[in-house]
């Protein structure tokens, strides 16, 4: 028997795509009644090619032909990230190289593409405009039906508690009902899963990192989503609204309010879209992500029975129909088609300049 933890959109796209590959007698463990009630359900939605380490780049790479299958609402606005500190160039050329047909644009360049932001402080950016939005919830949906159509089955408000192991390898689960034994397990918890690995004594780096995002009025015109490196300030469209936000920090006690998050989010806003003084504020929206240190997934199975997939840092999303696939090959004792060694458990961290 194979065991997923964690019922987020990680996890749901492993077990469709072991469902996909015809792996028999795969089951999904989610504590919550319903699947994405964790980090899934706060993602914005975006996707990207526009990554600063090829890895990323690669993961996208391998992400979007599969994205492009389903009905998710995709639509492609276009990704630009404004560079408060360092040259674009650099990153424009790896993603061209990679194929990624991404545009380095100076100051210049910036004001005559997009009039409507104010550039002070940017050195270069860059846009591609195959990056954009679409909607987790819709993906999530698709994936759980795809995994139960195929036979996997899922145990909906059945909480995981331990990791069973044994002197040489991890044997199984503990919920509250008991010991279940498993022949492999796929920790896929999300910020749950640090937790989950101290019960066999690993060290899991992973922080709960909120986000408040404000959604703000009055957009009733196309644009791309626009990030500022390093800070993190992004503004999304929404319909006829937009979203804005910025990096969170460390969160200690669950749900507990950030109130300068918020107000920064607001300033930098102002200062980067002059326009958003004319909206009104709609409404601030408490997100969360498992983020490690480098912002960079791990995807692991060093530890025989064990195979760990999470902390994708906001990145899940547009990365899961990879993810699935590479798990899957693992699973069915396949070479992965992405090399996955930069992501091992233990490594030197990536540096990612990129804050969301």
């Amino acid at each position: 028997m194979i065991t997923i933890i964690g019922g987020g959109i990680i996890g749901t796209a492993i077990a469709y795509y072991l469902g996909q590959a015809g792996v028999k007698d795969v089951v999904l463990y989610e504590k919550e009644k319903l699947l994405g009630t964790g980090a899934t359900q706060y993602c914005s939605g975006g996707v990207r090619y526009q990554f600063t380490t090829p890895i990323n780049v690669k993961f996208s790479l391998e992400a979007f032909p599969e994205l492009e299958k389903f009905d998710i609402g995709l639509h492609r606005y276009g990704y630009l990230i404004l560079d408060m500190e360092s040259d674009s160039m650099p990153r424009v050329k790896m993603q061209n190289d990679l194929g990624v047909k991404s545009e380095y644009l100076n100051p210049a360049d910036l004001k005559a593409r997009f009039p409507y932001i104010y550039i002070e402080g940017v050195k270069s950016a860059s846009f591609h405009k195959l990056d954009g939005i679409a909607e987790p919830a819709k993906l999530l949906e698709l994936y759980e039906k795809g995994a139960r159509a195929s036979g996997v089955k899922i145990r909906y408000g059945t909480e995981v508690v331990e990791l069973v192991r044994d002197v040489e390898k991890v044997v199984g689960i503990r919920t509250k009902e008991g010991i279940i034994m498993s022949d492999i397990v796929i920790l896929a918890a999300g910020p749950q899963s640090k937790e989950l690995g101290k019960t066999i004594g690993l060290d899991i780096p992973i922080v709960k990192r909120r986000k408040y995002v404000v959604a703000i009025t009055g957009f009733d015109f196309d644009f791309p989503v626009t990030m500022e490196v390093p800070t993190g300030w992004y503004i999304k469209k929404e319909g006829t609204d937009a979203l804005v936000g910025m990096s969170g920090k460390d969160e200690k006690i669950d749900y507990q309010l950030q109130e300068e998050s918020v107000d920064e989010t607001i300033m930098a806003s102002l200062r980067r879209f002059p326009q958003t003084e004319n909206s009104s504020i709609k409404k601030v929206i408490s997100t969360m992500s498992d983020e490690t240190p480098d912002k960079h997934a791990i995807i692991d199975d060093h530890v025989p029975g064990l195979i760990i997939a999470t902390g994708f840092s906001g990145h899940g999303f547009m990365h899961s129909p990879a993810v699935g696939k590479v798990v899957a090959d693992i699973i069915q004792k396949k070479k992965p088609k992405l090399d996955i060694s930069e992501l091992k458990l233990h490594r030197k961290h990536i540096k990612e300049p990129i804050a969301i």
